[in-house]
C-alpha cells in the first residue's frame, strides 16, 4: 500500500490583479522540501471560476500539484475572494 506524503500549505500571495483576473504564489512543504506554484485565477464568470495551476518543475511538482490540487484551490479561491 502506497502512503502519500501531505502537503503543509504554507501562504498564498496575490501578486497581480487586473479587472476580474488574479495572479499570484502558492508556497507549500511536500515532505521536507519548500515549494511553490504560480497561479492565475479569471472571476470573469461569477458562476464559473477558472484555475491554472503551473506547476515550476513539470517533473517533480506536476504530481504533487494534481494530487493535492482541491486543498490547493481551495485556498487559492478562497484568498483570491477575500480579496475580491
Amino acid at each position: 500500500m502506497e502512503v502519500k506524503m501531505a502537503i503543509e500549505v504554507v501562504s498564498c500571495v496575490i501578486e497581480r490583479h487586473d479587472g476580474p483576473t488574479f495572479c499570484g504564489l502558492l508556497f507549500y512543504e511536500h515532505g521536507r522540501t519548500e515549494r511553490h506554484v504560480p497561479w492565475s485565477v479569471d472571476l470573469t464568470n461569477p458562476r464559473q471560476v477558472l484555475l491554472k495551476l503551473f506547476p515550476s518543475d513539470a517533473k517533480t511538482d506536476f504530481a504533487i500539484v494534481r494530487e493535492h490540487y482541491e486543498r490547493m484551490a481551495d485556498v487559492i479561491v478562497d484568498t483570491v475572494m477575500a480579496e475580491r
